[in-house]
């Protein structure tokens, strides 16, 4: 009996199954020693305001590097995700531009119109 492959990859056919083991294998969660000293990242999300680029990738690689460098040379590391540190810069550029293009403010549009602008 063959297998057969998908022509394209779903994610949702393993991502529940595969988080689920993490999360019961407790991958989440680290046990902090006392014996190391700590060296910690907070990794900041990539700005809203403009498309994904080389250098997005550039700095979380330099980051990963940095993590898996301490924890050779026996840290306690930690690589933490952020909060995005630029959504009042992001929510201002936004609100101008709604307000140039189409005299709009952001509660003209309410909460979740004016997300999804965002995002555009």
């Amino acid at each position: 009996m063959t297998a057969q492959i998908e022509k394209t990859y779903n994610p949702s056919n393993v991502e529940d199954r595969i988080y689920q083991f993490w999360l019961q294998q407790g991958y989440f969660h680290g046990v902090p020693r006392e014996d190391k000293k700590p060296y910690c990242i907070v990794i900041p999300p990539p700005n809203v305001t403009d498309r994904l680029h080389m250098g997005h990738a550039y700095n979380n690689t330099l980051q990963d590097i940095l993590i898996r460098f301490k924890k050779m040379q026996g840290y306690e590391a930690m690589w933490v995700p952020g909060t995005d540190h630029a959504g009042i810069a992001t929510q201002n550029v936004v609100e101008k531009h709604l307000w140039r293009t189409e005299k709009l403010s952001r509660h003209d549009l309410g909460r979740e119109a004016f997300v999804k602008r965002v995002w555009e």
